[in-house]
């Protein structure tokens, strides 16, 4: 259990730096790693039922951090695109 870490900080410098394919890369590396340990791992591994729930939500938190940086960078567009036509709408019309 303890090879299998969630790259939490690599994953929120991705979703700082907007690179939310980064981000999502490194949960999905992360799990990947975990079915390995389902897979291949020892009985013990297996068993420590608390310790992978605890790492479940602290990934489902991270998947929440990423889909909220993801939803505010498309309302930013969303806005810059708004603002583009309404510059373009008044230089059409002699401003």
């Amino acid at each position: 259990m303890s090879a299998v870490r969630l790259p939490t900080d690599a994953i929120r410098a991705c979703i700082a730096a907007s690179d939310f394919d980064g981000a999502h890369a490194l949960l999905v590396e992360h799990e990947n790693a975990l079915r390995a340990v389902f897979e291949d791992g020892t009985a013990a591994e297996k068993g420590c039922r608390e310790a992978w729930l605890e790492l479940l939500a602290a990934q489902r938190s991270l998947i929440d951090e990423l889909r909220s940086a993801r939803d505010e960078a498309a309302r930013a567009l969303d806005r810059a695109g708004q603002d583009r036509r309404a510059v373009n709408a008044y230089l059409r019309s002699g401003g």
